[in-house]
């Protein structure tokens, strides 16, 4: 069995990994947490990430919630944002409480209360998820703020208008930071959700042969963080590339807190190396993966045409320009963990794919990569600074 602990960390993702890996279980189970203590920067995705790996696995069990009656489910859903995703994902496993009982029967409507709060992001807190489930036909499996008629995706244009209000509700703890740091910015994040958005509909929906994946997900996160400097290095520390980066000199509040939007996608789809390689396992070095990660951050090479005749974006490279200055994006995929800081990295045209510069996560090297293990699909976790002016 695998417990999720409650004091998750990065660090400690990366061990449940290991456990999954190693376990010498026949059917290996996952225990939920009472509750996560803090769910911080780029967590929610890494975790949900893991359990989509867990999903696949074809020695996954069941999925235990340590609640013992029906009325507890509620305050449950309530009060944990990582467990909505938790049952869906897992929908097709045996959902049991901690005394043992099957309990779909008492989640469905606790489930969808929860789904209409999210979907009018009337949620606790700051954290803004939008899901969309592949294997749910229902009106609940795609979003209807990404999706139009829950079938077409929207356009950049719709998307800004849809998203409006999820900006606002992640921005809630300081609406004057917010407008004031993503003034200017708002048209360019949002081309920024939609073309990475419109890559996990073009190549996340099936596996690297072409077949319907069930089930699946891919989702959206906005987030807003705040904290002093040294306390995100010290959350850190283990990470020599985000140490670096939150040293780079941000204008910060007069309490010496730094305002950071973080952008995730994440989806459980086959992952860049298995897409673009069209393979089923990982018989290519990681120097090799990593070169593939680039050539799909390449200049146009993720382009397609689509969605009714609108030509989608210029590919990943598009998202780099944005973030030119200013932000550090996290890609894992496969066995990969790289990432770009583009604050202390800027960027500039590269002739050709190879000469795209990206840095392990773990070791911060820009050519010694970690071999981890694999993790389903692919998780692009976006940080970028609401620089603070002094109005």
């Amino acid at each position: 069995m695998i417990k999720i602990p409650g004091n998750i960390s990065l660090p400690k993702i990366k061990n449940l990994y290991s456990e999954l890996s190693n376990s010498g279980e026949d059917i290996i189970d996952v225990y939920l947490p009472k509750k996560i203590e803090k769910m911080d920067l780029g967590l929610l995705f890494s975790y949900l990430q893991f359990l989509a790996t867990w999903v696949r696995d074809s020695r996954s069990g069941n999925l235990h919630l340590p609640i013992h009656t029906a009325e507890e489910v509620e305050d449950y859903l309530e009060n944990n944002e990582f467990v909505y995703p938790s049952i869906v994902l897992a929908w097709e496993k045996e959902i049991v409480n901690a005394d043992g009982k099957h309990i779909k029967g008492d989640l469905k409507n606790p489930s969808k209360d929860y789904f209409n709060r999210m979907d009018f992001f009337d949620l606790k807190g700051t954290s803004v998820p939008i899901y969309c489930f592949d294997h749910d036909k229902s009106n609940r499996g795609l979003s209807r703020h990404l999706y139009k008629n829950f079938r077409e995706l929207a356009n950049e244009t719709t998307l800004g208008f849809n998203l409006f209000n999820a900006f606002k509700k992640a921005g809630d703890f300081n609406k004057g930071a917010l407008r004031a740091g993503i003034k200017g910015s708002y048209d360019d994040l949002i081309a920024i959700i939609h073309e990475l958005f419109a890559n996990t509909h073009e190549h996340a929906k099936t596996n690297e042969l072409g077949y319907n994946l069930y089930p699946n997900i891919r989702a959206l996160q906005l987030n807003f963080h705040k904290k002093p400097i040294n306390k995100f290095i010290e959350q850190f520390q283990d990470y020599e590339g985000l140490v670096q980066y939150f040293n780079s000199g941000f204008n910060t509040n007069e309490q010496g807190e730094l305002y950071l939007l973080e952008i995730s996608i994440l989806d459980s789809g086959p992952g860049f190396v298995k897409r673009f390689k069209k393979i089923s396992d990982y018989n290519l070095n990681i120097s090799e993966e990593v070169e593939i990660i680039k050539q799909c951050l390449y200049r146009h090479n993720t382009s397609a045409e689509g969605f009714s005749g609108e030509t989608k974006g210029i590919g990943l490279d598009r998202v780099l320009k944005t973030l030119d200055g200013k932000g550090f994006v996290r890609i894992k995929t496969g066995r990969a963990d790289v990432f770009r800081d583009m604050r202390n990295n800027q960027y500039h045209h590269h002739q050709t794919a190879e000469e795209i510069q990206l840095n392990d996560f773990q070791n911060n090297s820009t050519n010694d990569f970690t071999i981890n293990l694999a993790a389903q699909g692919t998780l692009l976790s976006i940080f970028y600074p609401i620089e603070y002016i002094k109005l």
